[in-house]
């Protein structure tokens, strides 16, 4: 009889840990999910959705961009055939700040004022967050997202 049960018992505990193995960081989930919808909306040109995904502080720089929007680029981004793609690589998280780095795929790159924005095939980004005190994380832009930074 002692042991059926401990046979019962290992085996509730072994089903037990296993399906503890499947335990996910929600935090990374939560900052990946932001950081992924915050850079489909910017690199397809949707400044009103980024802005709702960044921190206040951060809207200047979506102003910036929108502001050099030129018709070049415009009738660029109306030839291609899709719009951007966004793929998460990794992401770290520590206390209330996240990076998370993506790979960009098929999309407008500006890199200069005054010259007209190219096609990209795919490049590395890297975009930070801050958690906000009403714990939803928001992207911290400190300039422009271009690859690398």
């Amino acid at each position: 009889m002692q042991k059926r049960l401990f046979y019962i018992i290992f085996t509730l505990a072994t089903l037990c840990f296993s399906e503890c193995g499947e335990y996910k960081d929600n935090n990374n989930d939560e900052t990946e999910v932001t950081a992924s919808d915050f850079a489909m909306a910017y690199f397809n040109y949707d400044f009103s959705k980024a802005a709702t995904l960044a921190t206040d502080d951060s809207r200047k720089w979506l102003e910036f961009e929108a502001s050099n929007i030129t018709d070049g680029d415009i009738q660029t981004l109306r030839d291609a055939e899709e719009g951007a793609i966004v793929e998460v690589n990794s992401s770290t998280t520590e206390g209330d700040e996240a990076t998370v780095e993506m790979t960009v795929k098929n999309f407008l790159y500006t890199d200069s004022i005054g010259k007209p924005g190219r096609m990209v095939e795919g490049k590395v980004i890297t975009v930070k967050l801050k958690k906000q005190a009403d714990d939803k994380w928001k992207v911290r832009m400190e300039a422009p997202l271009r690859s690398g930074k």
